[in-house]
Parts: structure tokens; C-alpha cells; sequence
């Protein structure tokens, strides 16, 4: 399995050089060699490396620990493996209190080296995986509390084994965060199973999720696994779980509950699945009128996880443009471009029913259209949003009036018509803000 992972490894020791970035390319690494602390400066200028192996004595009385306070300078929160030749305790207390990851003494235990170098290169993996999470799995990137309430959320589930139900709109990324659930989980190093329930036709459940044994039925000359069976030790996620027809929720609870599956045809087997569940529906409301079994429900709802619409995130939709515009054009080499304020200030007045699938689909094609390196409102819309030749004789002033009542009217909405926090998030003061909503005759609900 390759690491991936670069590794700076600056010693004077050239044979131990030569030997251990030998030792290391074969585990899976990519490694930079350095002789000197001048060459492994210029490497660390030139190149991104994940992990750092750093002699500490050089020739000339020259300091790995000079190098090492640069790196904690220039390159905050990369991990650093100090070696040293005398191995003694000091000399270990010393590098882990300048901010060492580690200490490794030579000569090398390989075994143990490689121990180490995997518990550094798993913690970066986990690092880079919430860092994804919050950039672009479920639109996570902005500064909303209810962002960051959530991504506690998704981290904490992952810990547990335990059934873990996602709900929410369509187009919140209810699919991305149960990827980042798995991952993020002991099961993280396998394949995820998904299942949209919703695209499996009605006739063929029972065979896909269970499975068939030899002449079950008319055409099956040949035992078939069924999706359960693949699961067994790993996570798998039933997307749309609402549209299981009745017979199968029933079979699906003595899964969820009893840990076997009965094959067309009649073997039973034990299989040990985590599970993940989606839904766009109110499956409580289901129960109600007995489309969803209320034990079902209770099974897989050990955790929930529900994911808040993108118009509920209003102070995310800037940060979430920027991001998906900037990440297509670098995916598509096209030049950078800026997206103007008052374009800014249209997104976040939009309702975004489709949610961040959307906002990513609108941003990808004002990029494509746009004329400029400047994308404003009129790039955004759609001949059905927007024409100017429908304003009549509107002046720039009452435009500009119309858009200011709409926009406030959206902050206010969005925080309950909470002032304090509205007028933070329009940046003004709150009796400006008052005297503003006096003046676009905007009428506050009694409290």
C-alpha cells in the first residue's frame, strides 16, 4: 500500500542517507534527501513535505534544532522526527520540548521506525480528511456555529459503531457525510457500500441486499452475494432508506437487530455491518401513516445527524462560492477570477432549494460564461432570473432600494429577527439597522 506521504530527510551521515531513504522509498514514501541544513532549507522552499526526519548535529557545530525552530516558524504544525546518534534520554526530552514529533535513535530500529512514520502519516490522513469534510463534503467551509456544530457531530459519530441516520434536503450532502462518517471510522480503510434504495427496482430488493442460493429461482443458475454479505466488517450506507418497500424494512430489521441474513433460497448467514441511513423525508411522519416501521426507525436512528439547508448558513454561501469557483477553475486551468460584492450579496439572498449542489452548479456556470474576470449578478442568473429589459423604467435608486429591503429582509429571517446578530452579520450598527428597516418599511413581528 503506498504511504503517499513526502518525507524531508536531512542528515550528514550520507551512507545513513543513502540507506535509509532507500529503506523508506521501498515502505511506500516519497522522500527528499539533504546532506547539509543549507540543502534541506532550499528543499523545504521548493517542495511540500509531509513528515521531516532531522538529524540533530550537524558538521561545524551546525544545530538541527535551529532548522527545527524555522520549520515550527514557516511551516506551523509539520511534523518533525528528530534522529540522533548518541540516543541517550536528554537528548529525546530535548527535541520533544523544542516541538518535535518524535525521537529516533540510531542505528534504526526499522520496525520501529516504520511504526512510527505509519502513527504520523495515519493522524495527517485523519487531519486531511476533516479538513476535506469542511471544505467540500457537506459545503462545510464558512464560520456559522451551525457549521461547526456539525462537523462535531460527523467526527464524534465516527467514533461509534452505532447506527447513524443522516436527514436533510436534497443537495445538502447527506451522501458526502456519510462518506466522511466512514472514513473517519475503523471501517475507514475499505471501499464504503452504497445503496440508493430509491434506484433498485421493487422486484429485484430481496435479491440484491440478501442474495440468492443456486436455483432460487427461474434464472439463477449460480449463488449470488448480496450487498449484506459484501458489508460484513464495513460500513454501508442506504440512501433514500424511506423508499424500502414494507416487506424488505421488515428483513432489514432483522439485520439491523439480530446480525443475519436469509438468502433466497434459505441459508442464513451472520454479517456484522455498520450502518448509515439517508433521508430526504420526515421518517417519523412515515411511522405515522405506516409507510416506515416505527422499530426500523428506532433501530437506525441511534445517532441522527441532521443537516441544515444552505439558506439556514447564510454567512457560509461567500465562503462556499469562493471555494467552488476557485477549485473549478484550477481543475480546468482557468485563469482566477473574483466574484463581485453585490454578486456576493445576490447569492446569499437566494433561497438555494437545491442547496450547496446547486450553489456549486450556479458558480460552475458563471464561470463558463462569465466575460470577464469579474463575475457579477447578471453572470449568475438564468434569462429566467434575471433580464434587464424587464425592469421598465425603474431608476438605479429603487433598484438598489429593492435589493437592500430583500437582502435585510433575508438576514433577518435567517436569524430569527435576532438585531444583535443581524446587524454583525450586515456589519452595522444596530440603531442603523433599526432606522434602516424604519426607512424600507419593513414590518418586525411582535415578540
Amino acid at each position: 500500500m503506498q504511504n503517499k506521504m513526502n518525507i524531508l530527510l536531512a542528515d550528514d551521515d550520507l551512507v545513513f542517507l543513502q540507506l535509509t531513504g532507500q529503506l523508506l522509498q521501498n515502505a511506500g514514501y516519497k522522500v527528499n534527501c539533504a546532506a547539509s541544513l543549507e540543502e534541506a532549507e532550499k528543499l523545504l522552499e521548493q517542495d511540500r513535505h509531509d513528515i521531516i526526519m532531522l538529524d540533530m548535529c550537524f558538521p561545524a557545530l551546525q544545530d538541527g534544532f535551529a532548522l527545527l525552530d524555522k520549520i515550527h516558524e514557516y511551516y506551523p504544525g509539520l511534523p518533525v522526527l528528530m534522529i540522533s546518534g548518541s540516543g541517550n534520554i536528554p537528548d529525546a526530552v530535548l527535541a520533544i520540548k523544542n516541538g518535535a514529533q518524535d525521537f529516533i535513535e540510531k542505528p534504526l530500529d526499522t520496525a520501529h521506525l516504520l511504526l512510527k512514520l505509519q502513527r504520523i502519516s495515519d493522524a495527517l490522513q485523519i487531519n486531511r480528511e476533516l479538513h476535506d469534510l469542511q471544505i467540500t463534503a457537506i459545503g462545510m467551509k464558512g464560520n456559522s456555529t451551525t457549521k461547526e456544530a456539525l462537523f462535531s457531530d460527523i467526527v464524534q459519530a465516527a467514533q461509534f459503531d452505532c447506527p447513524v441516520l443522516i436527514t436533510g434536503e436534497t443537495g445538502v450532502g447527506k451522501e458526502l457525510a456519510a462518506n466522511a462518517i466512514h472514513r473517519l471510522s475503523r471501517q475507514g480503510g475499505k471501499n464504503l457500500i452504497c445503496i440508493n434504495c430509491a434506484s433498485i427496482p421493487k422486484d429485484l430488493f430481496e435479491a440484491e441486499l440478501f442474495g440468492y442460493e443456486s436455483g432460487a429461482f427461474t434464472g439463477a443458475s449460480k449463488p449470488h452475494k448480496g450487498y449484506f454479505e459484501y458489508a460484513d466488517g464495513n460500513s454501508i450506507f442506504l440512501d433514500e432508506i424511506s423508499q424500502l418497500p414494507n416487506e424488505v424494512q421488515a428483513k432489514l430489521l432483522r439485520v439491523v437487530s439480530e446480525g443475519e441474513i436469509q438468502k433466497l433460497g434459505g441459508r442464513i448467514l451472520k454479517v456484522n455491518p455498520r450502518f448509515i441511513s439517508a433521508s430526504n423525508q420526515d421518517l417519523e411522519e412515515l411511522v405515522k401513516t405506516g409507510q416506515f416501521r416505527k422499530d426500523l426507525l428506532y433501530r437506525l436512528n441511534t445517532i441522527q445527524i441532521k443537516i441544515p439547508p444552505l439558506r439556514n448558513r447564510i454567512d457560509d454561501i461567500s465562503l462556499l462560492a469562493d471555494y467552488f469557483m476557485d477549485e473549478f477553475c484550477r481543475r480546468n486551468e482557468i485563469p482566477p477570477k473574483q466574484i463581485t460584492p453585490a454578486a456576493k450579496a445576490w447569492l446569499c439572498e437566494q433561497s438555494w432549494q437545491g442547496n450547496v449542489r446547486e450553489l456549486k452548479n450556479t458558480v460552475e456556470r458563471a464561470v463558463v460564461f462569465a466575460k470577464n474576470d469579474h463575475l457579477s449578478v447578471v453572470d449568475f442568473t438564468t434569462d429566467s432570473d434575471y433580464d434587464p429589459n424587464q425592469m421598465g423604467n425603474s431608476s438605479l435608486r429603487a433598484a438598489i432600494t429593492s435589493f437592500e429591503k430583500a437582502y435585510i429582509e433575508t438576514v433577518l429571517h435567517a436569524y430569527n429577527y435576532n438585531i444583535r446578530q443581524c446587524a454583525f452579520h450586515l456589519q452595522m450598527d444596530k440603531s442603523n439597522l433599526f432606522k434602516k428597516i424604519a426607512s424600507l418599511g419593513i414590518v418586525l413581528p411582535k415578540r
